[in-house]
């Protein structure tokens, strides 16, 4: 497992992250009783009947919820994917997915990503299988770090995605300003504030700008 220091504790912002309730409590996990496994249905009624929270589900039969989605991270997890949206509509060779969208697993969790991609290849080897939520991993996916996200449960959170059969994960941190990138096999990479990022493992021309998720810098002061 990656290990690295948390970040200290990003500066006072929005509420609506709450850091303050939370602490890095989140995710919160509720065991559920085995025979009360849920249908693809019953866990999107769930989700749809919570629509505060983000409702995933482990292999163990255990329910995730995150903290809501503060408007930071909204903002930051939208600009990344409405760069992958626009690429992938340019190439035609796949789809893109948002924070909503819900990937069963091979095994077996129901997973989100705050960005997805998947290639038209693997889309085509679940067509007509006719569930609501699609057996399938993504390709490319994206996870923003929010301030109530303990970052070792994200490394974690990626390393699983990988281990699944994403080709590329990114774990974008905007407290640390740094992008921790998974690929199968290898060591995870931390890349300290990027101002773009290539997925070259997807396509040589998926290039996401991160100038505007980085916090800004402070000017440096003048010297007479």
């Amino acid at each position: 497992m990656v290990t690295a220091e948390r970040p200290k504790s990003p500066a006072a912002g929005p509420a609506s992250e709450l850091r303050a309730v939370a602490d890095g409590a989140f995710p919160l996990r509720v065991q559920l009783p085995r025979l009360w496994e849920l249908t693809d249905e019953q866990f999107l009624e769930l989700g749809a009947l919570n629509e505060g929270w983000r409702i995933e589900s482990d292999c163990e039969g255990g329910l995730l919820i995150m903290a809501p989605t503060g408007p930071d991270s909204s903002d930051q997890g939208g600009r990344i994917y409405s760069q992958t949206l626009i690429w992938s509509d340019t190439r035609a060779n796949g789809r893109a997915f948002e924070s909503s969208a819900t990937f069963m697993l091979p095994n077996g969790e129901r997973r989100m990503a705050d960005a997805a991609w998947i290639s038209d290849a693997r889309l085509a080897e679940i067509a007509g299988d006719g569930h609501t939520i699609w057996r399938v991993c993504p390709d490319f996916v994206v996870e923003v770090r929010s301030a109530s996200d303990q970052l070792a449960a994200q490394q974690e959170k990626m390393e699983m995605w990988v281990a699944q059969g994403a080709r590329l994960g990114w774990l974008v941190d905007p407290f640390d300003a740094s992008v921790w990138i998974y690929r199968p096999e290898q060591e995870a990479e931390q890349v300290e504030r990027p101002e773009s990022l290539t997925a070259t493992e997807i396509a040589e021309d998926l290039t996401i700008d991160f100038t505007r998720i980085w916090p800004q810098q402070d000017p440096t002061p003048e010297t007479s």
